[in-house]
């Protein structure tokens, strides 16, 4: 970790590839600075890249697995995790992972299946492409697609223009996104006011059927009973009568149990046995006349009357129609009533809802407006700053004849992220006109476009591991000290891992891995060595003039002093 940084980005300490590709077996050490990786063409540098992104949630267009292997295996730890990275972990469920070191790996299998670990525990694919974005920066042929899109030229200007800008279009965002929910809303509103109508006027009509009838809960069994006493007035009447005579007729029960009685208590005086039942033919003559008169009573209530009759089973329809359309029971009937009373409110709140929805829609475009002239203002200033700084930047990596400018424009309608569309022009030679950069630079030129950026950046803020490959294309010469010297300035703030084929890019590194191939019982395999002393002095004199020669080792020797002499002078090494 860069010293006096804090909450630095995580740094690459060690990546372990097992048959991915050509690469058998191979491991690699890297610095907090610059790290090269040389070797011939197709010697597999770039695989050593591939198998990075790889572990990181990327997708290759080959099968990545060794021919032959059952599985393969991509692992790298990362130390000097920062904040953003445990807290991202935590979200996930990784509270446990609270410090330390990281530790990814993704297996391929021959069946074609992937298995991704954090720190030895399963994670989804889609995790590590999100952790991966957090860990390291990848700038390559593929990767420059990003600097062709007006969106991500947008994101930088405003990355550069501070937090403070940041965070007014964050809120920018969010009033955006609510006004055009509140215009959802409105058009809601007025496109359904015929229907609203509708639905409040069928509404209270059902309400006012309801309110017709006023039910109560428990009224229809109530009903229901009585309906079938005054039905059956005539049976009831006749069927009291007829019980008591059953009791009271001559030689009825009650003349039968008075007789017994007279009997009992004769030969109860005898014999005493008998006195229990005695008790008991008193109790039931007690019971009988009281239930005589009960029964009395009744039938004297009893009486038809057609009218009430009639009434009760109106009373009783009407009911059973209420709850055929809204029942089954009393009660859920007047359930809906209640709820359709709240609906009908809700309608006619719409009203007075709109007009709250249009001062809503006045305020926030007003305070959009204000903000939108604040982001206006400072991305044009910012685009300026930025301008000038690439300009800078470029000549520094041998493209001093290039012109680059940030052109804001305003939108005809305003966006998620302000009313301003940013675009990157580019003219590669004098007296050329700006043009779209991702329509008139070259690879090359894009590579070191890029570089400069990230260069640019580096000076503001915290940078993750950057990987470079291929941003040698069409250097040479002057060209490829320039890329060199920026390659360290970058390398001062931030860890720096580079596939390079030129000379002058590997001194610069201050640790270089050398690819090459080797053929071992008839298989080739991709080896990667560590390069020091004399050994990286000859693989620089390969690289400078083909084959090791007293010359060429001491023009390596030259190159190697020159890159300790400029790297030395970056006396702001370990600052942020």
């Amino acid at each position: 970790m860069k010293d006096g940084c804090e909450n630095a980005f995580p740094m690459l300490a060690e990546l372990e590839i097992s048959n991915f590709a050509i690469v058998a077996e191979a491991s690699f050490s890297f610095i907090d600075g610059l790290n090269v990786l040389t070797g011939e063409t197709g010697a597999g540098k770039s695989l050593v890249v591939e198998a990075l992104n790889y572990l990181l949630g990327g997708n290759l267009r080959d099968k990545p697995l060794r021919t032959g292997a059952d599985a393969g295996v991509v692992s790298a730890r990362f130390v000097d995790v920062g904040a953003n990275v445990y807290k991202l972990l935590s979200d996930w469920g990784f509270s446990d992972i609270a410090d330390g070191d990281l530790v990814l790996t993704r297996e391929i299998r021959s069946s074609g299946r992937t298995v991704s670990r954090l720190n030895g525990r399963l994670v989804a694919l889609s995790n590590l492409r999100e952790l991966g974005m957090l860990l390291v920066d990848f700038h390559g042929q593929h990767q420059q697609y990003a600097l062709m899109r007006p969106a991500v030229h947008l994101g930088m200007v405003d990355h550069l223009a501070g937090s403070e800008h940041e965070a007014r279009v964050e809120r920018y965002g969010v009033l955006y996104r609510r006004h055009s929910q509140v215009v959802r809303e409105l058009a809601d509103i007025n496109n359904g006011e015929r229907l609203r109508l509708r639905e409040i006027d069928w509404a209270l009509h059902e309400i006012e059927e309801i309110d017709g009838t006023a039910p109560k809960i428990g009224e229809d069994e109530e009903l229901s009973e009585r309906i079938k006493v005054l039905a059956a007035a005539e049976e009831l009447a006749q069927g009291c009568a007829r019980a008591l005579d059953c009791l009271y007729a001559e030689r009825g029960a009650s003349d039968l149990l008075g007789e017994a009685l007279g009997v009992l208590e004769n030969l109860a005086a005898k014999d005493k046995r008998l006195a229990g039942l005695l008790d008991q033919l008193r109790e039931a003559e007690i019971t009988v006349r009281e239930s005589a008169r009960e029964l009395q009573a009744y039938g004297e209530g009893i009486a038809g009357d057609p009218a009430e009759l009639d009434a009760l089973q109106e009373r009783h329809e009407a009911l059973r129609k209420l709850q055929r359309k809204y029942g089954p029971t009393l009660e859920d009937v007047l359930r809906y009533r209640a709820e359709t009373q709240s609906k009908v409110e809700a309608l006619q709140n719409c009203a007075e809802q709109g007009e709250a929805l249009e001062r809503e829609e006045r305020q926030l475009i007003e305070e959009m407006h204000e903000l939108a002239l604040a982001i206006s203002d400072q991305r044009r200033v910012t685009a300026l700053k930025m301008s000038a700084l690439v300009e800078n930047e470029l000549a520094a990596v041998g493209l001093g004849n290039s012109r680059f400018k940030v052109d804001c424009q305003q939108l005809v309608e305003p966006a998620s992220d302000g009313e301003d569309k940013v675009e990157f022009l580019f003219a590669a030679n004098p007296g050329e006109a700006f043009k779209p950069l991702a329509k008139v630079a070259s690879g090359g030129e894009m590579s070191r476009v890029m570089l400069a950026l990230t260069v640019i950046f580096s000076r503001f803020n915290k940078v993750r591991t950057v990987v470079y490959d291929e941003i040698d294309a069409g250097l040479g010469g002057l060209a490829g000290q320039d890329v060199a010297r920026s390659l360290m300035e970058l390398a001062s703030r931030a860890q720096v891992i580079c596939v390079t084929h030129l000379a002058v890019l590997a001194a610069a590194g201050e640790r270089q891995y050398h690819l090459h191939k080797r053929v071992q019982d008839g298989r080739t395999s991709t080896v990667g060595q560590c390069l020091e002393g004399g050994e990286r002095v000859d693989e620089l004199a390969r690289m400078l003039s083909g084959e090791c020669t007293d010359s060429s080792r001491r023009h390596a020797c030259d190159l190697l002093k020159r890159a300790d002499d400029q790297r030395a002078a970056f006396t702001n090494k370990g600052d942020c």
